[in-house]
């Protein structure tokens, strides 16, 4: 009906109502006709179909040449006879727009490349009017080139260019450009299309959508037009639909007595105008797709590129584009070009990367900075950079003449609700970097589905950002306005009531999270009040672990907060509510991090059981980093302080990781003396449990010097307690030391009924971590059975259950026990593997302890295979890294490795020497094994 109609406006000569009739048929082709669809009726319908489609192509292309619109025209034929080569009737017409186009020699070259095609492919030459045209381009046929008519309503048509100035110093965008180009070539040729860029405040989207239409204003010769809809401007209200119709109207040329009152007449006027033309429309600052939706043309041909802060997700466009900072190279380069050659050539290029990095690399702040240093030749890049890393003046530094960051910014504010706005300031007072949904709901006190859907009201106003599912946060610009906000607004006991419930939710989420990883020690830690906003699942372990390992810098960030901002008591009981996590999850620095802010919180508090706490949890982490002698260190502060307030658990706690450190140290009488007062302590508190504990701590120790006889006596001490006490996990650990005594003490087959006993009791209780330790010792017994596959069987199913936990040093320690048995089968190259994998997780952590014994054991599977350099290469590793944390048991091994591996007899016998030596003072069996002797 619509083709039909086309003609017979055509025949009238009325060209303007045939445009619009063929655009309207043309939109309303959808792809394939009858796709998926097979059958002689079938493909006869489809080819019909097709056929109609592009005669009105056709039929559409010649009508743009009659109105003059010859680029437009080329750029569609020119996809047109690649996607269908042997239709002539598009050859031809490519041939007139070329030619009206003053395009002569493209326009016979067109035709030889046309003719060419049609020989190759079909052997004819081309038809009749193929030919002719080819003929009156020849002659230069004047009827070729008629006088255009004037199109519209009665009225005639003057093109206008509204567009603002494009800017010199444009820079970046690359990667946004060719998307939205793209998105032209592919659209169909037969819709309006619209681009819909959104972005925060100053990212420079208005920016963006000038320049790119600056580059496409030859593709819309019938006009390029601009209209700001005032959504987010200063004193000024947004544009209502219906006025902006009447101003793009008139921009055509419509007088004002015809401009229909009615605004949905006023839209069908505006789409009846744009019939048959190539209009480019730029709206600036839209509010909502509301605002947008009736200023659309509707027109084939026409491009509309809308701005906002906002996701339009309602609006329908052929691509949305969402900007955000400028990549680093790209704002320094901004920065230098707006700056001046002179001054930016020069300026140290870690200096202009500190101060776009200040900015946000918000081109919007960019701008600003470098218009205020170049304004400012007294000044340098360097103290551009020092006013801004005040954060508290940044926003009134990145302010020039009538353009400001802050007042971008804050334009966006005034368009939120109270309850969004009221939620974005409190926001700022976020101690650490991210939050979830449940974080914003403590601040607000809101529940957390409403807090959600603010959120997700924040997100769409490009006021947060969302770098993962479930995680929000700000550009640093945009927290320090909400920061100054919920100053400038909230009182200070509203601001305080808010941290303090944040401060509450980290707290007692991190508690519930430990007290699932590590439920032996939830005794020994604070148990906070519950908050009344409510926190997330956290009913197993990998959940509990991953809210840990998601929310570690925040908590980080927390704790220091807490110290800096009279909350020491939730400084130093996160310190001690997260200690069992930090310690198992080789977050050794962060952990550092935390104890010391808790113990500067304590000391400021006059918290001397803070104080105490805080140091001991301090000397465990060193402890665990190898720094053996600052442990020792920080303990021997932690004890007197602990015996002075009567903290008779605390001063136990501190003489348990003496005994740890000085049995790391190698001095084991030390440590079975501090261990040994200890147990007295426990004692007289009846506190069995513990003293089974150290019981066990001290059989290691006496494992270590062979006196495995003993070591199964007191495994037998603490076992009957824990039976007592019905203290299954515990059971399991004293079966488990036993297992190990009954091995080194060559009773195998018990050995591993001991170590099966345990390993039956922790998957009852669901724990992981042990039941794989558990099966790395019982590998080690099945491997001195000789059952050496089925020991390399439980190294296996040990490493899945660490790998799947995350518990890193224990899985570095297993990989060295499978590479010893691995070595021990004579599978060499699979027990480097192993080592080499042990080697680089306990790199990667901090590890220092079994990083020593991995160098060791590739040293020692090194000699095995005879590579004799080499293997003197780890030991002589091993050995400095030993010296340094004072690991004598590891020294000593790695004075033996050396010892069978130097060349040079001198030196190899002074390394017997020193081994034999040091394993005799330790009292270990090693001795009897590397008594001196010639080389």
């Amino acid at each position: 009906r619509h083709l039909a109609a086309a003609a017979q406006h055509g025949e009238r000569g009325e060209r303007v109502a045939a445009a619009g009739e063929v655009a309207a048929a043309l939109a309303l082709w959808r792809g394939e006709p009858l796709a998926g669809l097979s059958g002689e009726s079938i493909e006869a319908a489809r080819h019909r179909l097709t056929e109609q489609h592009l005669e009105a192509v056709e039929q559409r292309i010649s009508l743009d040449l009659e109105a003059g619109r010859h680029a437009e025209a080329i750029t569609d034929l020119t996809r047109l006879v690649k996607d269908f080569p042997l239709r002539e009737r598009l050859w031809a017409l490519l041939m007139l727009a070329l030619y009206r186009a003053d395009r002569q020699a493209e326009a016979l070259r067109t035709y030889t490349t046309a003719r060419a095609l049609l020989v190759e492919e079909l052997g004819v030459e081309p038809g009749v009017a193929l030919t002719r045209m080819h003929q009156r381009i020849l002659t230069g046929d004047p009827s070729l080139v008629p006088d255009v008519p004037a199109v519209g309503s009665g009225r005639a048509w003057t093109p206008r260019n509204d567009l603002p100035a494009d800017v010199a110093d444009f820079t970046g965008r690359g990667g946004e450009l060719r998307r939205m180009l793209a998105a032209l070539s592919t659209a169909p040729g037969q819709a309006a299309i619209v681009l819909a860029v959104d972005g925060m405040g100053g990212v420079g989207k208005s920016t963006l959508a000038v320049h790119i239409a600056h580059r496409l204003a030859d593709r819309y010769p019938d006009g390029q037009l601009f209209l700001d809809l005032h959504a987010h401007s200063e004193g000024r209200d947004p544009v209502d639909p219906g006025a902006a119709l009447d101003l793009l109207l008139r921009a055509l040329g419509v007088p004002g007595e015809s401009i229909p009152a009615d605004a949905e007449q006023r839209a069908a006027r505006w789409r009846a105008e744009l019939a048959g033309r190539r209009v480019l429309l730029v709206l600036d600052n839209a509010g909502s797709a509301a605002q947008v939706r009736p200023l659309l043309p509707g027109a084939a041909g026409c491009l509309t590129i809308v701005t906002s802060r906002r996701r339009l997700v309602d609006l329908d466009s052929t691509d949305v584009v969402s900007l955000d900072a400028l990549p680093p190279a790209d704002a320094a380069a901004l920065f230098s070009r707006i700056l001046g050659t002179r001054r930016g050539g020069t300026a140290d290029p870690d200096d202009i990367a500190e101060v776009v990095g200040l900015c946000d690399r918000l081109p919007l702040a960019i701008r600003i900075a470098a218009a205020r240093l170049r304004a400012r030749p007294a000044w340098t890049v360097q103290h551009l950079a020092q006013r801004l890393r005040d954060r508290q003046r940044v926003l009134t530094e990145l302010a020039v003449g009538d353009r400001s960051v802050a007042a971008s910014l804050a334009l966006s504010y005034p368009q939120l609700t109270e309850p969004q706005q009221r939620l974005f300031r409190l926001l700022g007072l976020a101690p650490g970097p991210d939050f979830d949904t449940y974080l914003a709901a403590a601040a607000a006190g809101l529940p957390v589905d409403r807090a959600e859907r603010l959120l997700e009201d924040l997100l769409d106003a490009h006021l947060l950002q969302l770098p993962s599912p479930g995680r929000y946060r700000f550009h640093d610009l945009l927290f320090q306005y909400a920061h100054t906000a919920a100053h400038e607004t909230e009182t200070p006991a509203q601001r305080r009531d808010a941290v303090g419930r944040m401060l509450a939710h980290y707290l007692h989420t991190a508690s519930v999270a430990v007290d699932v990883i590590s439920p032996r020690t939830r005794h020994r830690r604070p148990r906070p009040v519950a908050p009344a906003t409510e926190i997330p699942s956290l009913g197993t372990v990998s959940a509990a672990r991953a809210w840990l390992d998601t929310e570690m810098q925040n908590l980080v960030a927390a704790t220091k907060y807490a110290a800096a901002h009279d909350w020491p008591t939730h400084a130093i009981d996160l310190s001690a509510t997260l200690r069992p996590y930090l310690d198992t999850s080789a977050h050794h620095f962060d952990a550092l991090t935390i104890h010391q802010h808790a113990f500067d919180a304590a000391v400021g508090a006059g918290n001397r059981a803070g104080q105490g706490s805080a140091l001991h949890s301090l000397a465990n982490t060193l402890w665990r980093l190898g720094r053996y002698d600052e442990a020792e260190g920080h303990l021997q502060r932690a004890l007197p302080i602990h015996r002075a307030i009567g903290d008779r658990q605390g001063e136990a706690n501190d003489l348990e990781t003496l005994g740890a450190t000085c049995y790391s140290l190698g001095r084991y009488d030390d440590a079975i003396d501090h261990y040994g007062q200890a147990v007295l302590i426990h004692r007289s508190a009846g506190d069995r449990v513990a003293e089974a504990t150290v019981l066990n701590n001290i059989g290691v120790i006496q494992e270590r010097r062979g006196r495995y006889r003993e070591v199964l006596a007191l495994c037998e001490q603490a076992l009957a307690i824990y039976q007592a006490a019905g203290d299954r996990p515990s059971e399991a650990h004293a079966l488990g030391n036993a297992g190990n005594a009954l091995w080194r003490l060559g009773r195998y087959d018990e050995a591993q009924d001991h170590l099966e006993r345990a390993l039956a009791i922790h998957r009852e209780a669901g724990d992981h971590s042990w039941e794989a330790h558990t099966l790395t010792n019982l590998g080690n017994v099945l491997a001195s059975l000789g059952r050496h596959e089925e020991a390399l069987d439980h190294c296996d199913r040990a490493l899945a259950i660490q790998r799947q936990s995350g518990e890193l040093a224990d899985e570095a320690a297993t990989l060295s026990d499978r590479g010893v048995i691995r070595g021990l089968l004579g599978r060499y190259q699979e027990s480097i593997e192993d080592l080499d994998h042990a080697l680089a997780i306990a790199r990667e952590i901090g590890d220092r302890g079994v990083e020593i014994q991995a160098l060791n054991g590739k040293g020692e599977t090194l000699h095995a295979l005879r590579r004799l350099d080499e293997a003197s290469t780890r030991h002589a590793a091993a050995l400095a890294l030993a010296v340094e944390i004072g690991d004598r048991h590891e020294q000593a091994r790695a004075h033996d490795g050396l010892a069978r591996t130097l060349r040079d007899a001198g030196a190899a016998d002074h390394h017997r020497h020193q081994a034999a030596a040091i394993y005799t003072d330790l009292g270990v069996p090693e001795a009897q094994s590397a008594t001196p002797a010639s080389h």
